[in-house]
């Protein structure tokens, strides 16, 4: 039934012909579009549709045009050469051509279609020169960059576009101010962020280079930005509007603080029993639905005992260590992001978790000092979930210095890249250190990227 369904799907897909409903946020299939596609107009009169959103969709989902079973087969494939690889560094020498631990195959997305509850969307030119808010392709350097619209992505939620749609449509007939392509050239649209909920309650983010404006102006051209939002179709939707500016490439909010033009605060998210508050640049897994399985998979494996103290490190707004405190004697969350915590933070009351701390600042600055003061605790379990560059070898060594730590689960988006080397120092035997190395025991990957060459790949080391 699932691929019957899945087929249907493609075939639809291949035809790109979707009605989208906006009340609902669903998508309704035309069945006479596609009894009579033989018959039918050219799709390039059904639908606005060109060689340039190919290239986007295969830019930002590469295995859009594959079923989804073939595309987790294509990514149990790649996790075995990345076991493989790693396979080899441990273990040089070795005449086995197995792999050095269990890999599970891939677990699936609960939904592949419109699963992300985040876009970033640039404010750039199209081919023709116009205004667009959606994606690039292309390089600058070879003058070929360009702004799409992201219309009918398969990764990308319709009401997400819809938002951009009404921004490009002030910024392209009711605004004075330019795109800000380079900061030295002047110009200040820059970027649209919208986050939405279960609820479908949307956040609209809207980033501007301030160059040499007034407060007064750039607020004033913000409120009528946010009044043209709030007379769309969206308006019951949008449940808040901020706007930062700043003159950098990607600023915090102690650096350029968001500023709020309507509506709340922050929105909130639920996965099973817990409600999460999101703030404007809050990370939060980007599927929700496949989050929860990420999350009840890293609890499984990391299996806290009554007397253990989780470590988190990384921790975000604290989903991952507030769903494991109940089973633990306590967590302690680290994440450089202050507002990240200031949510991880409100997130552990709203859920009433009262053994649940989280502290701001560098991880590698700050970890010795909590296993110190964790010398009582007989036993500490440890997530790491950090970006894509891995974590700071100073980490690595305590790590494996600190024989409370038997437990560790790591949380890796690129497995293949500069994480392998913390894979490898956590495993290997080393002249530096006389500690005890840790034992991969399992590595479960979790597509949470469906139509992209991604997944979360979770690695449990024991010793």
């Amino acid at each position: 039934m699932y691929m019957k369904l899945w087929k249907n799907v493609r075939r639809v897909a291949s035809l790109k012909r979707f009605i989208h409903q906006e009340t609902t946020g669903t998508i309704k299939v035309d069945e006479q579009l596609i009894t009579d596609h033989k018959t039918s107009p050219p799709i390039y009169q059904l639908q606005n549709e060109t060689s340039d959103f190919d290239e986007l969709a295969d830019a930002v989902t590469p295995l859009w045009r594959i079923p989804y079973s073939e595309q987790l087969e294509i990514k149990d494939k790649r996790n075995f050469e990345i076991m493989t690889k790693l396979t080899q560094r441990l273990k040089p020498h070795s005449p086995s051509k197995g792999i050095i631990c269990q890999l599970k195959e891939t677990l699936p997305s609960p939904v592949t279609l419109h699963y992300r509850n985040k876009n970033d969307f640039h404010i750039r030119y199209d081919s023709s020169g116009r205004v667009v808010v959606g994606l690039c392709v292309g390089k600058a350097s070879r003058q070929t960059l360009r702004c799409i619209k992201a219309d009918n992505l398969f990764n990308t939620h319709p009401t997400h576009t819809d938002v951009a749609r009404v921004v490009q449509e002030y910024i392209q007939h009711e605004s004075k101010w330019k795109v800000c392509e380079h900061f030295q050239r002047g110009g200040n649209w820059r970027s649209v962020l919208v986050r939405s909920n279960h609820k479908f309650e949307l956040m609209v983010i809207v980033t501007i280079h301030p160059q040499d404006l007034e407060e007064k102006e750039i607020r004033s051209e913000m409120e009528r930005m946010k009044d043209y939002l709030l007379a769309s179709p969206m308006r019951k939707q949008i449940v808040s509007v901020y706007y930062q500016a700043s003159g950098h490439t990607r600023a915090t909010a102690e650096q350029c603080p968001f500023k709020l033009l309507h509506g709340q605060s922050h929105i909130y998210e639920r996965i099973g029993d817990y409600e999460f508050r999101i703030s404007p640049e809050s990370f939060f897994q980007i599927n929700t639905e496949a989050a929860r399985l990420l999350y009840d998979t890293v609890a499984l494996q990391l299996a806290p005992q009554r007397m253990s103290t989780v470590v988190d490190l990384c921790c975000g707004t604290g989903t991952q260590g507030l769903m494991v405190a109940r089973h633990s004697r306590g967590v302690i969350g680290v994440e450089l992001s202050r507002s990240a915590v200031e949510d991880a933070r409100f997130n552990a009351a709203h859920n009433q978790i009262q053994n649940a701390e989280f502290i701001a600042g560098r991880a590698e600055k700050l970890f010795k000092h909590i296993m110190e003061q964790l010398e009582v605790s007989p036993d500490i379990a440890v997530i790491v979930n950090p970006s894509r560059g891995g974590i700071d070898k100073r980490i690595i060594s305590l790590l494996r210095n600190n024989e409370r730590v038997r437990n560790l689960v790591y949380i890796s988006c690129q497995a293949d890249g500069p994480a392998m080397n913390n894979f490898v120092d956590l495993c290997i035997r080393g002249r530096k250190t006389l500690s005890e190395p840790f034992v991969l025991k399992k590595a479960t990957p979790i597509d949470l990227f469906p139509h992209t060459n991604h997944c979360e790949l979770v690695l449990s080391f024991r010793r």
